[in-house]
């Protein structure tokens, strides 16, 4: 299905085989327990432990502060959502296959029988795209640049069998995610997906990930994106291409959905004007790990990248 997908740019050097994968090299530093994991928490379980803890703490910083130098606001997003509001930024595909329901008491009064729907999140791009629902944003504000830092839930329906041991498919992990709300005027949201693009490759470039840019053809968009680019970093131990990054403007999409609009408020028969909305993963800190432990490996060990040292314990 990813026959069709361009490959627009490249970044280092995306041939140069190492000798072992991921799933090996998380054991051999000792900072992943699995077979633990799959008893306490069913399949896919994990628990990080060890120096890999310290490196995904490294990596949640070093992105934040990244981000938080070009502007945006650091958030830290609920962890669940009422299902109305998920209704209005998730697909119908996505309650199928990858959003979990957690089932609690309709209130907090002992005798309510009631009981209430809610659901996980699979990205913090889920609770920050319903952050402004209904609201008029003024021109001046935008845009609003965030960055989500939060866990995310994805059940992985349909993924059966599929990079099924070590950390880089996993039902629960920490994502640090780029959300910018913008003008839809004057080719803005399509200036603003290049930044966020540019932002993101200027980050694996300074962990020294190799990667290529692909340009995702229209048939694999979901409803929302109306052009999304991927950045798949070089696994030379598996000798593979694995997504990191995806990038999407959904331009208006799911601001008529969440009714944001843009403007002061509606003047007399003007039609209503929606702002664009994008999103861009930063860091899915499992995978980068992954991509890491790959690429940095020597024979003596891992050589974490310089720009992550000041985060690590001595």
């Amino acid at each position: 299905q990813d026959v069709d997908n361009k490959v627009e740019r490249v970044w280092g050097d995306c041939s140069c085989r190492k000798k072992y994968s991921h799933v090996d090299l998380v054991v051999m530093v000792d900072g992943y327990e699995g077979e633990k994991g799959a008893v306490v928490a069913g399949s896919r379980g994990y628990f990080l432990k060890g120096p890999l803890v310290f490196l995904e703490q490294a990596l949640i910083q070093y992105a934040l502060q990244s981000l938080h130098a070009r502007g945006y606001t650091p958030v830290y997003t609920p962890f669940f959502m009422r299902k109305e509001v998920m209704q209005e930024v998730a697909q119908l595909s996505q309650f199928d296959e990858e959003l979990y329901k957690v089932i609690g008491k309709g209130s907090e009064r002992a005798e309510d029988s009631s009981i209430d729907e809610k659901y996980l999140i699979a990205t913090s791009e889920q609770p920050i795209a319903a952050l402004h629902r209904d609201e008029w944003l003024r021109p001046e504000d935008l845009p609003l640049k965030y960055a989500g830092l939060s866990t995310c839930f994805r059940q992985e329906v349909g993924s059966h069998g599929r990079d099924t041991r070590g950390i880089f498919r996993v039902h629960q992990f920490e994502k640090i995610e780029q959300f910018v709300y913008s003008s839809p005027h004057d080719n803005k949201s399509w200036e603003i997906f290049e930044e966020m693009m540019a932002t993101a490759e200027e980050f694996y470039q300074s962990l020294g990930i190799p990667y290529h840019i692909v340009n995702i053809v229209s048939g694999s968009l979901n409803h929302a994106a109306s052009k999304k680019l991927d950045l798949e970093a070089w696994f030379p131990g598996s000798g593979a291409f694995r997504e990191l990054v995806s990038c999407s403007n959904c331009t208006d999409y799911q601001a008529r959905r969440l009714r944001i609009r843009y403007g002061q408020t509606k003047k007399m028969m003007d039609k209503v004007e929606f702002v664009h909305m994008l999103n861009a993963t930063m860091c899915a800190t499992t995978r980068t790990i992954c991509a890491i432990l790959e690429n940095h490996q020597t024979p003596e060990g891992i050589r974490i990248p310089e720009k992550l040292q000041n985060f690590m314990p001595p």
